[in-house]
């Protein structure tokens, strides 16, 4: 499974799974996907194939319900909890641990939703 953090996702995080071997991008990394809307990321991961992982819950959550209103697979979303994976340097390890089980699983099924706990 390929990865693509969104922006509030700490970019050592991709540093730490692409360490690991796996294919991880992330969106604070590349000034294209950097200008883009939720919306515009999301179409950019079903391209490149991609599941995306976010704190932003209700924009993706609204994304899936589109796209299953529209009969459309997606490659996957994974929704961090912030309790869980308070946005700060000491939970990055957790995280990547974490995100790196859920790559091993592989995707459940088309157009999954993940909330990592």
């Amino acid at each position: 499974m390929r990865l693509l953090l969104d922006e509030n996702v700490n970019p050592a995080v991709a540093a730490g799974l692409r360490d690991r071997g796996h294919d991880v991008v992330a969106v604070t990394e590349d000034a294209d996907l950097r200008s883009r809307s939720d919306e515009a990321l999301f179409e950019w991961c079903q391209q490149e194939e991609r599941t995306i992982v976010t704190y932003d819950r209700d924009d993706f959550i609204a994304l899936d319900s589109r796209y299953k209103a529209d009969g459309k697979d997606h490659a996957g979303i994974i929704i961090l909890n912030v309790e869980a994976f308070p946005q700060r340097a000491s939970t990055i390890g957790r995280l990547v641990r974490s995100l790196e089980g859920r790559i091993h699983g592989g995707p459940p099924y088309p157009g999954f939703v993940h909330w990592l706990a």
